[in-house]
């Protein structure tokens, strides 16, 4: 999905800033509920503004690489990463200790797809982190970064 430039002027010295902006147009399909505020569909609405004032020209755009377990074991516990990967709206009822362990419920909750949009959007905040640190970029966009962790998930077991 790359298209069009990676620059934006910006600043006092109006030298040019590479962006890069990870977007999967899949994201806006995952639905977290009726009640729930997060509303993953609003990134496609932000896309297609950018797109219609003609900024995504300006921008590297990228689709994000999913990430790997082993990529998510990196930053969150094994076992809080594997039981994103097995919990289902089916299953979670027998699941409700580990739901409140991992504080997934009414803020975060169990959703259709739940590990596959993980997978996207972190894939996304790694792509970032890496384009920015081999100075690919100056500025990195991920709409969907942090969309479904709860706070506790991002301690380390022992320290839950």
């Amino acid at each position: 999905m790359d298209i069009g430039g990676n620059s934006l002027p910006s600043g006092a010295d109006t030298s040019k800033r590479k962006v890069c902006y990870f977007y999967d147009p899949e994201v806006g399909n995952y639905y977290y509920g009726q009640t729930h505020p997060m509303k993953p569909q609003r990134m496609r609405m932000t896309h297609a503004l950018l797109a219609h004032y003609g900024l995504l020209q300006h921008m590297h755009v990228l689709k994000p690489n999913p990430a790997r377990e082993k990529d998510l074991c990196r930053f969150h516990a094994d076992d809080y990463v594997s039981f994103l990967r097995r919990i289902t709206p089916n299953n979670q009822h027998e699941n409700l200790i580990q739901l409140k362990r991992f504080n997934v419920g009414e803020d975060c909750p169990v959703f259709d797809g739940l590990y596959s949009f993980c997978q996207t959007y972190a894939g996304g905040s790694i792509g970032g982190a890496v384009k920015l640190n081999h100075g690919h970029c100056d500025i990195a966009v991920n709409w969907a970064v942090d969309c479904t962790m709860p706070k506790n998930a991002r301690l380390p077991v022992s320290a839950m």
